[in-house]
């Protein structure tokens, strides 16, 4: 098994905004792989609201990195994922669990984040940055291969965290648009946060490299 935890990162909206666009973050440019997205169950409290849903994806790129010669998982076309989150107005935290349940004999895929207002000091309007602290185990049981499977896939999970955060840029744009105070801040916020993302691969590969 393989565990990551990425960097906090923080975006440049208030919490409450960003879990608004986060219930209603698909369909986006960013994410013309999802193929459907529906609401399993959903139990509403007077301070949670928790809900399950199920996110069907076509074959993800993630899984395109493992060589076809040594493995099945190049030849999977739909991912089917629970996607369950519970959301607390009273902590203030939105919380998210996501896990691959099909091709378990393949492999298991499991993400955690934690979305909640900033706590960063240095930030002088923390009421409108919103931190995400992101986790993710992968887990392949096939011999000696396993580790070597799990780091392609952790590559490509991270990779794929680009999109993901330009598609919640995108959705909160469209739903509350860019402050007209402190732009060129928020821009920059923006711009480091995408630019971070998509980074990952390249310091994992570092890291892998060090390691041989």
């Amino acid at each position: 098994m393989k565990l990551w935890d990425a960097p906090r990162s923080s975006f440049p909206y208030s919490f409450d905004e960003v879990v608004s666009a986060f219930w209603d973050r698909y369909p986006n440019s960013h994410a013309k792989h999802i193929i459907s997205e529906d609401v399993l169950e959903r139990k509403v409290t007077d301070n949670t609201i928790v809900t399950k849903k199920l996110i069907v994806k076509q074959g993800s790129s993630i899984l395109k990195r493992v060589p076809r010669w040594i493995s099945r998982m190049t030849d999977i076309r739909v991912v089917p994922v629970i996607e369950e989150s519970v959301y607390d107005r009273v902590s203030k935290k939105l919380v998210t669990y996501t896990r691959n349940v099909s091709h378990l004999s393949l492999f298991e895929l499991h993400e955690r984040c934690v979305y909640r207002p900033s706590e960063d000091p240095q930030h002088h309007s923390p009421a409108f940055l919103t931190d995400v602290l992101r986790s993710v185990t992968v887990s392949i049981d096939c011999g000696r291969m396993s580790s070597v499977y799990e780091k392609v896939l952790m590559m490509g999970f991270k990779k794929s965290i680009n999109n993901t955060t330009k598609g919640l840029f995108e959705k909160l744009e469209e739903k509350f648009g860019v402050r007209h105070l402190a732009n060129e801040k928020m821009k920059m916020i923006k711009d480091k946060f995408i630019k971070s993302s998509s980074n990952l691969v390249t310091h994992v590969k570092c890291e892998e490299e060090s390691e041989n």
